[in-house]
């Protein structure tokens, strides 16, 4: 492989290089171990992998520039004096309703190479199908007797106005459990003992009177609080509610299922419309294949210890196929190098 000096272009608090520590407290899931991962292998080569912000302390100019989702500005204005000098690489990580305007794109001839798991887009030209990686492990827990609880939510609580969002199915599901199951549900993440000020900035500005937002807080009677790490929580439980953002993006499968399966839970799955062309069914259970709670409830409850075992093994085996490997850091790593050099 060619020696090549990569750049990855972030904010704040990922700047300085703290986003290839991998023992840093704000990343306590490992989201950004598939950055780290590619710092190690182009530094085995030879380059050098740092975040922007070292590059320029540093005088370093980089070969090539990674943007993790598109800048707010124009790029060259934001590269200064290396516009021009190196080659620019963007990867779309989150969707339209958390930021659209990765999806102007208008925007995009500014790159010469984009990563992305959008399967509309991807052509193996300019737009290279690259799915979000994962650390995926080569087996899973199966030990039924660990699963003291049967379902269980972890998600942060958000509220968007975006026609395919699936945060108020989320909300509707918890409320239709604590109704009807209690028993058989808990809920974990951040915002769901908070009330959120939305409207004019001045009405927004309230969101920083903490008081204020845990005195108008609703409740939620199955909130268990945050959780520091997912896999502890998951392994107790045997289903996990895995809604994605939004249910209208092909592709857009994120770590939701794949935290799941790494802890031996069965996933109950609503998101990207063309799951099953990525992951086996026979790994997950598809929400869109029941009309109502009542009935998806009474699948998981009926079910065997038998058949039970039987998604664990299918989740087992497509975790150690090519098609999981597709989701994998090494995977990412594999695409990514192959473009940089």
């Amino acid at each position: 492989m060619k020696t090549t000096n990569l750049a990855i272009w972030v904010g704040k608090p990922y700047d300085n290089d703290t986003l290839f520590d991998s023992s840093s407290p704000i990343d306590p899931d490992k989201r950004w171990a598939p950055f780290q991962q590619l710092k190690r292998d182009i530094e085995l080569n030879g380059g050098t992998c740092h975040t922007q912000d070292v590059c320029f302390r540093d005088g370093i100019t980089p070969d090539a520039v990674l943007f993790l989702d598109m800048p707010a500005g124009p790029v060259d204005r934001l590269l200064g004096n290396w516009a021009g000098k190196v080659r620019k690489l963007l990867f779309l990580q989150e969707p339209p309703i958390i930021m659209p305007r990765n999806w102007e794109t208008s925007g995009h001839r500014q790159f010469d190479k984009i990563f992305t798991w959008n399967d509309t887009l991807a052509d193996g030209g300019r737009y290279i199908k690259t799915n979000c990686p994962y650390p995926v492990p080569a087996s899973i827990p199966k030990g039924l007797s660990r699963k003291k609880h049967f379902c269980a939510v972890i998600a942060g609580h958000h509220k968007f106005t975006y026609p395919f969002e699936l945060y108020s199915k989320r909300e509707e599901l918890v409320r239709w459990f604590e109704r009807n199951h209690p028993e058989d549900f808990d809920l974990y993440g951040r915002g769901w003992d908070e009330y959120v000020f939305h409207g004019i900035k001045p009405v927004r500005a309230l969101n920083r009177l903490k008081f204020l937002k845990k005195l108008l807080a609703p409740s939620f009677p199955s909130y268990r609080g945050p959780v520091g790490r997912k896999r502890p929580v998951l392994e107790e439980h045997k289903f996990c509610v895995c809604y994605e953002n939004s249910s209208d993006m092909p592709g857009y499968i994120t770590e939701k299922i794949f935290d799941a399966f790494a802890a031996g839970c069965v996933p109950v799955y609503w998101g990207a419309p063309n799951i099953a062309d990525h992951i086996p069914a026979d790994c997950f259970i598809d929400k869109r294949n029941f009309n109502d709670y009542e009935t998806l409830y009474s699948h998981m409850k009926n079910m065997t210890d038998e058949a039970y075992l039987r998604h664990l093994d299918a989740i087992e085996d497509f975790l150690k196929s090519e098609k999981g490997h597709r989701f994998s850091i090494p995977c990412f790593c594999e695409i990514v190098l192959k473009e940089l050099s």
